[in-house]
């Protein structure tokens, strides 16, 4: 969660708006909210079929929580992490405009060096 802070701050420094105070703090809030409903939904777009219906039935089951759908989500075989980069670039690109061509491995191995 704290990378996706760290990421919507440095868009809202990025497009200029000089927004401060409770103005950049509710778009901050609202920029992560669609951010992380557009990961979330790539996650699970990004599921085998097989996985996808299971998920579907186990979270139609009442007692299935949060914690279990993220265990199920990081056992399903689907790799999250790529998915988030891309979200969030396609997030980024929509937000700011760019190159629809970045290489996502290249920015993983960026963000791993700059770690």
């Amino acid at each position: 969660m704290e990378n996706v802070e760290q990421f919507v701050d440095q868009l809202i420094d990025e497009k200029g708006l000089g927004v401060e105070g409770d103005v950049r703090k509710q778009l901050k809030m609202d920029m992560m909210e669609r951010l992380l409903d557009q990961i979330d939904r790539a996650s699970i777009n990004a599921l085998p079929e097989d996985k996808a219906i299971e998920l579907a039935d186990k979270i139609d089951d009442e007692n299935f929580t949060d914690d279990q759908i993220a265990e199920f989500m990081r056992n399903s075989g689907v790799d999250l992490e790529r998915v988030a980069l891309e979200t969030m670039l396609q997030f980024r690109l929509l937000y700011l405009g760019g190159n629809p061509n970045v290489d996502v491995d290249k920015m993983r191995e960026e963000a791993a060096v700059a770690e």
